[in-house]
């Protein structure tokens, strides 16, 4: 069987307020819990593996041993697909980054999703926040070894989710992030796809509207 090459993830507490940051912001995994998947690797070779998970601050494919553990597998170029339950997950760089495929129609779309760090405002007194710095970002809290950054105590934050859609083109992943952008991917169908998305008011930041359009482009496809 093939082995899969791991990392250490460790999380390390960097100050007093750290614990409770994370306890606001949630951990950033995709699944609420690790769950049973499968690598199947480019030579051909599958591996059960229990249990994964996908990190979506670090954007990391993660493992957890026995002793709970929690590893990053880092063999990702010698991977074809991770799948976990019914869903599929391939790697797309050296980095480490996975896309989710999913299936629409005749054909599908990937998503690349990225968790980030946002102030949403410093203290305001009475328990209350000022919304001066709501949209300052922080971008990712820990660093590659899991290590937590500092975060202002004074400031409340959250953890936001950010996705981005892709056709697959080849070997080329292109992204797309409203109907002129998929227009485009889907060659003498541009004002198609743009009457359906005006008359279905596809909302390109809901999953389910992006999957409805990707479909309905796929089905212009003769």
């Amino acid at each position: 069987m093939k082995t899969i090459r791991l990392c250490f993830y460790l999380f390390v507490l960097c100050c007093s307020n750290s614990l409770l940051a994370q306890e606001e912001l949630g951990n950033g995994m995709l699944f609420p819990q690790f769950e049973n998947g499968v690598v199947t690797f480019k030579d051909g070779t599958r591996s059960p593996v229990s249990l994964l998970n996908y990190d979506m601050r670090q954007q990391q494919m993660m493992f957890l041993e026995a002793d709970s553990t929690v590893m990053r597998i880092t063999n990702s170029t010698e991977i074809l697909v991770v799948t976990i339950g019914e869903r599929r997950f391939f790697p797309i760089s050296s980095a480490g980054i996975f896309y989710e495929e999913i299936p629409t129609g005749k054909g599908s779309f990937f998503v690349n999703r990225k968790a980030s760090v946002v102030s949403k405002g410093k203290a305001a007194g009475y328990g209350g926040y000022s919304q001066i710095s709501s949209t300052t970002s922080y971008g990712s809290w820990s660093d590659n070894m899991g290590s937590f950054v500092k975060l202002n105590p004074d400031e409340k934050f959250s953890l936001e989710n950010e996705c981005t859609y892709y056709l697959k083109s080849g070997n080329r992943y292109k992204s797309f992030y409203s109907a002129k952008t998929l227009g485009k991917l889907f060659k003498g169908h541009e004002s198609e796809i743009k009457e359906f998305a005006e008359k279905q008011s596809i909302d390109f930041s809901k999953m389910d509207d992006v999957s409805r359009i990707v479909e309905y482009g796929y089905s212009l496809i003769k």
